[in-house]
């Protein structure tokens, strides 16, 4: 893939004044990777053999969500090349603003049509909820689950996302989850897509910056700490860092069917 496409800066303010530092992000087919990946018997049957006690959670696996902000008529009836849905913080009003006013302010592009959508998780912040509010009756780009939007809970709002493109978008042949600490070259991305049409290449496509040779956390303290029980190998396969991702559409609805019978959930690890 070209160079350039995503783009990952953190802000620091330092005097009233703003300083980005930048990282190019390598992507790759994850698909083709776990694919052409020789799975241990064990880890397979792991998977595959699951206990119904595992598959509990009413929002991961039986996708229980609540939509509380819901702008459903975003892609209805439209000829969608890409929808970009963006994970951000309930509080990044400033960030919502400035993705609207740079790149994402692109909605056609050599006759090609772009959605973009914020996905939120709950506030307890009665003030600003009603901002947020105010926010989507205006821009009509935000959807809210019923999930507190907490790091620890960033599973269940790819989940979300994905569950929402699946029931109000999936009429988009591309799609893009990014953070809100990413930025898009629009341009090179709608011509590097372009490109896979042009080749017949629309289908099966699941492109991210890979994590290999990944080790599970086992210190309580740890931020990423995972019991034994959760996950008892000694490495992640290969899995899509959290950043961005790029999929095509039934990508998407595979990962929906498939979170619903696994009990780990690994962006990629239910298509092998």
């Amino acid at each position: 893939m070209e160079k350039g496409i995503v783009t990952q800066y953190s802000k620091q303010i330092k005097e009233n004044s703003n300083r980005r530092t930048t990282t190019e992000t390598n992507i790759t087919n994850i698909t083709r990777l776990i694919k052409n990946k020789d799975v241990l018997n064990h880890f397979e049957t792991f998977y595959k053999n699951v206990s119904d006690s595992k598959l509990n959670d009413s929002l991961i696996h039986h996708h229980r969500y609540k939509v509380l902000l819901n702008n459903e008529m975003k892609c209805y009836g439209k000829d969608i090349f890409l929808l970009v849905f963006v994970h951000i913080s309930t509080s990044n009003f400033e960030g919502r603003h400035l993705i609207r006013s740079t790149f994402g302010s692109i909605s056609n592009l050599d006759h090609k049509h772009i959605e973009y959508v914020f996905v939120l998780g709950q506030t307890s912040d009665v003030k600003r909820q009603r901002y947020i509010e105010l926010e989507s009756e205006k821009h009509k780009d935000i959807i809210q689950g019923s999930f507190i939007d907490s790091y620890r809970n960033l599973t269940y709002k790819l989940v979300f996302s994905l569950f929402w493109v699946n029931n109000f978008c999936s009429n988009a042949t591309f799609v893009i989850k990014m953070d809100e600490d990413i930025i898009i070259n629009v341009p090179l991305l709608v011509s590097y897509l372009s490109k896979k049409i042009h080749n017949n290449i629309t289908s099966d496509i699941l492109e991210c910056h890979v994590i290999t040779q990944n080790k599970p956390q086992r210190r309580r303290k740890d931020k990423w700490f995972i019991t034994l029980e959760e996950y008892p190998f000694s490495k992640f396969l290969p899995y899509c860092a959290g950043h961005s991702s790029i999929m095509s559409i039934d990508i998407v609805r595979k990962n929906v069917s498939c979170y619903k019978q696994s009990s780990i959930f690994m962006v990629g690890g239910c298509l092998w």
